[in-house]
């Protein structure tokens, strides 16, 4: 893996100033200037007047579809501009961010971004799995913190930076169909680590697969 060309914060937002910008982004991603229907791949497509239902129809099959049609943004109506944000933050912090500080920066719940952070981690390592042509098994990747809450732990003990993943260790969990779980404690949940563990792991299992790998990305 490659290591991403990061942009400022001010450069984010003088690129993707509204979620116009971010729609045209991600539509330039998935169809490079050129709509194809999603549902029966037909290039013969119009515009729809205000995006209603849906930005564009196909005139073959008749149906109406968006750039959110048959991936992981299809599963929320959080606005494209907030996923290129949470991609963007999880990208550039360095010593990764908490949930809390995310939820707080997106002005979304914390629920919210745990969505969002495990879909798009997700994306991210199966953007790595379509890149092999090696055929083998399927392996399932997932991420936790192991460890006490805060608030429970002796005064002594408390490490008083906040809550959330403070004073947990992060630990990755690959399963291989069929077989057993492999789990690791991991120094952080940053793109890089998770990365590093899968492609370690699949020196052994050529094929990695999550349940989606249609996003794409702010970075590569």
């Amino acid at each position: 893996m490659t290591k991403p060309e990061t942009i400022s914060l001010y450069q984010f937002f003088e690129k993707f100033p509204n979620e116009e910008s971010a729609r045209l982004y991600f539509e330039e991603k998935r169809w490079a200037g050129q709509p194809v229907c999603p549902h029966c791949g037909s290039h013969t497509i119009t515009e729809t007047k205000n995006h209603k239902p849906m930005a564009y129809r196909c005139k073959s099959c008749r149906k109406h579809f968006s750039v959110r049609t048959g991936t992981v943004l299809a599963e929320s109506r959080l606005p494209l501009h907030k996923w290129l944000m949470a991609m963007y933050m999880l990208t550039t912090a360095r010593k990764g961010i908490s949930s809390v500080q995310m939820a707080k920066e997106l002005g979304v719940t914390q629920k919210t971004v745990w969505f969002l952070s495990q879909r798009i981690r997700e994306c991210w390592l199966s953007s790595d799995s379509n890149a092999d042509n090696d055929s083998g098994s399927t392996i399932e990747v997932d991420e936790t913190f192991i460890g006490g809450k805060e608030k429970n732990k002796h005064k002594s003990k408390k490490l008083n930076k906040g809550r959330g993943a403070v004073g947990k260790t992060a630990v990755i969990g690959v399963l291989k169909r069929g077989g057993k779980v492999t789990a690791k404690p991991i120094p952080n949940t940053k793109a890089q680590t998770l990365h590093r563990y899968v492609n370690e792991f699949s020196n052994r299992h050529k094929r990695r697969k999550n349940r989606d790998s249609r996003l794409y990305f702010l970075y590569h």
